[in-house]
């Protein structure tokens, strides 16, 4: 029993070590260390390159878009909160929120994008917001 034992040892010994670089891993084909990228260019090259680069890059946005500056219009925190209540009030908030959503060909939305058009509050406000009226201009 002894020698058995001992042949048993010595076998998973020898095939331990046979396996020892399987399981290592192979370090020359996938390292998975970083290593460090020496460039060629020098910085003075680097340098004229970045200058030539800036001559030509735009200054602001995308290049592709428009030019043109952007307006913005400035709206209180008032204004906005009685153009709310404008809306609720006018019934659009609820048509919005049913199950049929802002569906400008149903009745029930028209009226009440009329009613928000009409309510006090400034014409101006009511067409520059974002309830769409198929109505006349006024």
């Amino acid at each position: 029993m002894n020698a058995s034992t001992l042949r048993l040892s010595l076998l998973s010994v020898v095939l331990a070590a046979a396996a020892a670089p399987a399981l290592a891993g192979n370090y020359a084909e996938g390292d998975p260390r970083p290593v460090a990228i020496m460039s060629t260019a020098s910085s003075s090259a680097v340098a004229a390159e970045t200058r030539a680069w800036a001559r030509t890059a735009p200054t602001l946005g995308y290049p592709q878009g428009d030019s043109k500056p952007l307006t913005v219009q400035v709206t209180s925190r008032a204004a906005v909160e009685a153009d709310t209540m404008r809306w609720v009030r006018a019934g659009l908030s609820t048509v919005q929120y049913s199950e049929a959503g802002a569906d400008t060909a149903r009745p029930s939305y028209r009226q009440a994008a009329q009613a928000y058009a009409n309510a006090p509050g400034g014409q101006r406000d009511a067409q520059a917001s974002q309830a769409p009226y198929r109505g006349k201009a006024q």
